[in-house]
């Protein structure tokens, strides 16, 4: 079907101040408001085997809701609301189209919390946290996405509505189908509502900011920590040097450095104080006393120095717009395995790309790793290049991901046998299969294997 005919029957089921041009002009964009109009969209759109693309907040960093050829985007932005609250169980129901920020502000205005947090949180939206099992800095404490979901309801390829928003904590009568959602980049279903898991605050948190001379230290003080503060731990960031100079100096806008900036690594924790118990200040110095290897540290006396050291930390957007171009990656593995992994990185990068600017930052104790690469477009088929030196130098390690975070789309479908086999993704297409039998759903998203 042409776009003259697709837009009238979207424009019948959504009105037409809902169907719009997408930016390049070619494509259509529908804001459904409810889940009864995603259905209608969605069975439209199978009847006609027209291919579909979710978008939620549009802040992925793996191409997974580009759109292509006769392809309809379906946004959740008009999905936005709280729908209900349960106090005594501490869960909300929100639209998928919420955005993440908003669902922190509602939680604090209840003396609540939500656990997911990360940098995009002002503008990344709930569904698009389901659909790609988001992560962020307090995985440690809450772990993924997937870990503070209480219920869910999506809307299947041909229309039909699958809704679980009860919220039990016990329900073992069969598969958990909404875990099959969790993760799914849009490739089963579009997520239309979600029960989402609140908890009570922090009576207080500390911040401190360490250097460090090496990874094996680094990941000393990470046993520590976790020893000494069990579950008022909520996050354990790290920092190579690179990262940690260029974001600071951006983030902080001229200010200085909390700590000198030529250390080689930098780790950054997070602990929260109990009830009656000791403060969150207490708690961390507690536990760093003795400790005779940090060469320096500093401690956030403030809410505002909090900010400040964390503004570091998610300074990678000041990266991303100082130079032409920068690829990043999102990879897993152990966490003792760091050290060798990014020195093989660079070693890789020095002997065919050496114009390339690297820096490294991530996740401690969850064994993630971000890069960030940058090149002036000078060289060839750079991106290519760069590719390589991560995933080749990352296929030698085992347990690894290409994807600890960020999910597949179109940057990481043909390095996804790299993680997974051919057994997981037979058993992958072919759940995917039985949802969307014609194919309707994200089909840019290909999970294939390394023989395809």
């Amino acid at each position: 079907m042409t776009i003259e005919e697709i837009r009238p029957a979207l424009e019948a089921i959504v009105g037409a101040a809902h169907v719009l041009s997408s930016p390049d002009g070619p494509r259509l964009v529908v804001r459904p408001g409810t889940t009864d109009e995603v259905s209608g969209c969605l069975a439209f759109a199978n009847r006609h085997s027209i291919p579909v693309v979710t978008l939620g907040g549009l802040t992925g960093l793996v191409r997974g809701t580009e759109l292509f050829g006769n392809v309809v985007g379906i946004s959740t932005e008009r999905l936005n609301g709280v729908l209900d609250f349960d106090p005594l169980r501490r869960q909300v129901t929100v639209g998928a189209g919420i955005k993440l920020e908003e669902v922190h502000r509602f939680a604090e205005r209840h003396d609540l919390r939500y656990g997911v947090n990360f940098g995009a949180r002002g503008s990344c939206s709930i569904g698009g946290n389901i659909a790609t099992n988001a992560g962020g800095n307090s995985v440690l404490r809450f772990g993924m996405t997937r870990a503070n979901i209480a219920g869910l309801e999506a809307v299947l390829a041909d229309g039909r509505v699958l809704s679980d928003l009860g919220g039990l904590v016990k329900n073992n009568t069969g598969y958990d189908l909404k875990q099959l959602f969790i993760g799914s980049e849009g490739s089963l279903g579009i997520i239309t509502k979600a029960v989402l898991k609140l908890s009570r605050p922090s009576v207080d948190t500390a911040s401190v900011l360490l250097a460090l001379d090496s990874l094996d230290d680094a990941l000393a003080v990470m046993s520590v920590l976790e020893l000494k503060c069990g579950v008022s731990l909520l996050a354990m960031e790290i920092m190579w040097n690179r990262y940690f100079k260029t974001a600071g100096a951006l983030a902080l806008r001229g200010s200085p450095l909390p700590l000198a900036d030529h250390h080689p690594l930098y780790i950054l924790a997070q602990v929260e104080g109990a009830g009656n118990g000791p403060s969150a200040e207490d708690l961390v110095l507690g536990a760093l006393e003795g400790i005779d290897f940090i060469p320096d540290s500093a401690l956030a006396s403030s809410q505002a120095q909090q900010e400040a050291f964390w503004s570091i930390r998610d300074g990678s957007e000041y990266i991303e717009a100082s130079h032409p171009t920068v690829l990043s990656f999102d990879v897993s593995m152990r966490p003792q395995d760091y050290s060798t992994y990014v020195a093989g990185v660079e070693d890789a990068l020095s002997r065919r790309l050496p114009e390339a600017i690297s820096y490294y930052f991530g996740h401690l104790a969850d064994g993630n790793v971000h890069f960030m690469i940058a090149h002036d477009n000078s060289i060839d088929h750079a991106d290519e290049i760069i590719e390589a030196c991560v995933y080749e130098t990352l296929s030698v390690y085992w347990p690894s991901s290409v994807s600890a975070e960020h999910g597949i789309g179109l940057e990481k479908a043909e390095h996804l046998w790299r993680s997974r086999s051919e057994e997981e993704i037979a058993v992958m297409n072919a759940v995917r299969k039985t949802f969307d039998p014609n194919g309707i759903l994200n089909p840019h998203i290909q999970y294939r294997s390394r023989l395809d």
